[in-house]
């Protein structure tokens, strides 16, 4: 394949990963838009909290599975990129092995916590079943992600990380018929929700040991070909990755477990409402940012440095073009939302939360892209110290300002806010470009353009707000599509390059060509 060919199969391919993320992303807010109010409504925002708890829960368990799987990608794509195929099915091999120990260990300390639950949390006597149960199918879920983790590397692999999208917008179309039809046709139980995923991930799961043999046939679960060395250089890399997730709970990951134990569950279940959004959009900007990460790294494996330079950058400013747009949106629209969404619910409250949870995305979402290149070059270790470091700090602060001010789950969230804020501006932004050769100041520009980008489109949000009555949901949604719409045609004209406009216009030129 031609270096041209293969930047036309590498355009293509992200084309088609962006395309079926955004369906992804779309079918999941369809979930939670529908799904919360209901729940917080029929049981009380303090029950919702705990469904997040769990969530938050399994999180906290999958510490130890991160150190392997979120590195095992890139050892086997770079083997099978070398020519080593025998390498290759090692690492392929061991980690599913290494997977399956971990499963049944987790087993035993899953079913104490379930059993003990209600000794560890105030919850009230009727709902301790149900919460216990709804902790049982998350536990259930984690390990079956955990068992069948190996076989969804076949995507990134081959860079065709739009059928797992495809088949991940089948998935959650099934977990939202399956979630509705229990609720409409039998009596009510938040654990109706933790089975919608469960099915979802048995779905996924099928679904993705289909493909790795369709796509990577050369790759086989063989018990045999497990290589303690392999595991081991796996997590002499991985290892640091867990310990960057260890900071993440630290700095956010707890914001519900504290909040139920200092403050009291009903604002857990009031910050977990406020979470829902932001944790969507920035689970949608991961989405969105990872459809770039094959590319980086086979630019890496192949050690064209000029292209992982110019691809990196060129990914920051297609981030830029979209991710101020919906916190710009909920930062200036975020009270009528929350009336309208959850009525009865102190909606000034849960959406200053929401603002402090969100209003960072302008930094953090450009960067998701190259946060991969820690990974990329193997520079995780001095991340996850640094990362380590601000978790530890931001979580002394938070005990320390929840103690001697009444701030209360203000003083949660804004500790995080800092502290983010922080890092990024002197380690993410500077380190990530020297890492691949840049100046540390060659990243600041887009984050730049990003941050006017934000106050941009909320001015646009802001002025939109004050001139009409947002206290319906068609009028609400109508200003906010036209925030979007003008918010996207600024970007359009100030995040992009010339030669970046040239290459979206032409593009869409073409698929309208072809469909008339």
């Amino acid at each position: 394949m031609t270096t041209s060919e293969a930047q036309n199969f590498n355009n293509k391919a992200l084309s088609k990963n962006i395309i079926f993320s955004v369906i992804t992303f779309l079918l999941n807010t369809f979930i939670s838009f529908f799904i919360t109010p209901y729940i917080s409504e029929r049981f009380g925002s303090d029950i919702y909290g705990y469904v997040k708890l769990a969530n938050e829960f399994a999180n906290y368990a999958a510490l130890f599975s991160i150190a392997l799987n979120s590195m095992s990608s890139r050892f086997i794509m770079l083997e099978r990129v070398r020519g080593d195929q025998k390498k290759a099915n090692q690492y392929f091999s061991s980690v599913a092995v290494a997977n399956i120990i971990m499963a049944a260990v987790f087993v035993l300390p899953s079913g104490i916590c379930v059993y003990y639950l209600d000794r560890i949390f105030e919850i009230n006597p009727l709902m301790v079943f149900e919460v216990k149960l709804t902790f049982a199918l998350t536990f259930l879920n984690f390990i079956v992600r955990l068992l069948v983790s190996i076989y969804s590397n076949c995507y990134y692999i081959t860079n065709t990380l739009y059928i797992q999208s495809l088949r991940g917008s089948q998935a959650s179309i099934l977990n939202v018929a399956l979630v509705l039809g229990l609720f409409l046709f039998f009596s009510p139980h938040i654990s109706y929700v933790v089975l919608g995923t469960l099915a979802a991930t048995l779905f996924t799961a099928a679904a993705n040991i289909f493909y790795t043999r369709k796509l990577t046939p050369d790759l086989r679960f063989r018990a045999s070909d497990f290589n303690a060395r392999c595991v081991g250089d796996i997590l002499s890399s991985g290892i640091w990755n867990s310990i960057t997730q260890l900071s993440q709970i630290f700095t956010s990951g707890l914001d519900l477990l504290i909040t139920n134990l200092f403050i009291s569950p009903v604002m857990m279940g009031y910050l977990s409402i406020a979470k829902t959004v932001p944790n969507v959009i920035f689970s949608f900007n991961s989405t969105v940012a990872n459809v770039f990460s094959p590319n980086l790294m086979q630019l890496y494996a192949r050690g064209d440095r000029e292209g992982l330079k110019a691809a990196a950058k060129s990914a920051m400013r297609f981030m830029c073009l979209f991710v101020s747009i919906p916190s710009a949106i909920l930062c200036t629209m975020g009270t009528d939302f929350y009336r309208l969404w959850v009525p009865g619910q102190p909606a000034e409250m849960i959406s200053v939360m929401s603002v402090l949870t969100i209003v960072n995305s302008c930094i953090s979402g450009p960067l998701q892209p190259i946060y991969q290149i820690f990974t990329i070059t193997n520079k995780v270790r001095s991340n996850s110290i640094v990362m380590i470091i601000y978790g530890i700090a931001s979580l002394f602060c938070t005990y320390i300002l929840l103690q001697l001010t009444d701030w209360g789950v203000y003083a949660i969230l804004g500790s995080s806010l800092t502290g983010a804020l922080l890092v990024a501006f002197f380690y993410h932004i500077p380190y990530s470009a020297k890492y691949i050769g840049l100046p540390k100041t060659a990243f600041v520009p887009e984050i730049f353009r990003s941050v006017l980008s934000f106050l941009a489109v909320s001015a646009i949000g802001f002025l939109i707000n004050r001139a009409f009555d947002l206290s319906s949901w068609l009028a609400w949604f109508s200003a906010a599509i036209a925030t979007a719409a003008l918010g996207f045609a600024i970007n359009f004209s100030v995040v992009l390059s010339k030669k970046e406009k040239l290459a979206l216009y032409t593009r869409v030129k073409g698929k309208l060509r072809k469909n008339p």
